[in-house]
This record gives structure tokens, C-alpha cells and sequence, in this order.
């Protein structure tokens, strides 16, 4: 009897030891795949209008603010795409993206749920924005932004 329990136990054991050596060669073909095989997911999308190439750029995370309503709590809470000029301007963005949601905070807090509401408001934000942001850029431009999200609460 003590035999027979025996092989039961190495038969146990060996099933157990393929099954994970099974499973690790799996996990590590699918890393492999992910990291070394499939492309690299780029940040822009390169855009063609007839001569003209622009790249489009998600900001990413969208921005809550508060705004400068008196007596009453109002947010916005926005997010943007950049039209760029070139890859280069792109890669000075990403580096800079701190930098880019505090400028784009502290102008969304100087306006009031009013303001933005307003065709006017908002290509006045749009082009705050811009300007502000090729202030900081030491070499390319931001050409354009869309408003991805738009939503004052």
C-alpha cells in the first residue's frame, strides 16, 4: 500500500512540475509578443492635408478646474488634442506636460461658467491656451487644439 501511495505521489509531483513549466513557457511567449513583436503604441497621429503634415496629440488625463464663479461651485472638466507642427515639438510637449495642464489650470480658473459657455468664450480659452503654450516651447508650435471633452458643471 505504502508503494502504490508512493507513485501516486510522484505521478502528482510530475503532472504538477509540467503543468507549471507549461504555463511559464506560455506567460513568457506571451511577454515576448507583447514587448518584442507588436509595435510600439506612438502618442501623435500623423495627420496629411495636402501638403501639409500636422501631428495630433492627446493630452491625456483629462483636467477638472474650478471656476471663478462668485458664490457658486462650478468645474469644468476638459480634455485636448494639440495640433503640432513636427515630432520634435511633440517630444518637448511630453516632456513638458506638467507644465502644459498647470498652464492650461491656472487660465480655466481665471474664467467663470458664463464666459465659457459662449461661442466666443471658447475660442478665447482656445487661443489662451495655444499662445500660452508656444510661450513656453522653445523650438516648434502648437497650431491648433480640438476640445475632446467639454463639460461645465
Amino acid at each position: 500500500m505504502a508503494e502504490r501511495t508512493n507513485n501516486l505521489n510522484q505521478i502528482f509531483i510530475t503532472i504538477t512540475v509540467c503543468l507549471l513549466v507549461f504555463f511559464a513557457a506560455v506567460f513568457g511567449a506571451t511577454m515576448f509578443f507583447l514587448y518584442k513583436i507588436m509595435p510600439v503604441k506612438q502618442e501623435y497621429v500623423k495627420v496629411t492635408a495636402g501638403n501639409e503634415i500636422k501631428f495630433l496629440m492627446p493630452l491625456g488625463e483629462e483636467v477638472l478646474v474650478n471656476l471663478a464663479d462668485n458664490g457658486k461651485s462650478k468645474y469644468i472638466k476638459l480634455n485636448l488634442t494639440f495640433v503640432l507642427d513636427s515630432e520634435k515639438t511633440q517630444e518637448e510637449l511630453i516632456k513638458r506636460k506638467a507644465q502644459v495642464r498647470d498652464i492650461i489650470i491656472r487660465i480655466c480658473r481665471a474664467k467663470n461658467s458664463e464666459e465659457l459657455r459662449e461661442k466666443e468664450g471658447n475660442e478665447l480659452l482656445r487661443n489662451e491656451i495655444i499662445t500660452a503654450i508656444n510661450a513656453i516651447l522653445p523650438f516648434g508650435k502648437v497650431i491648433d487644439l480640438f476640445f475632446t471633452d467639454f463639460i461645465i458643471t
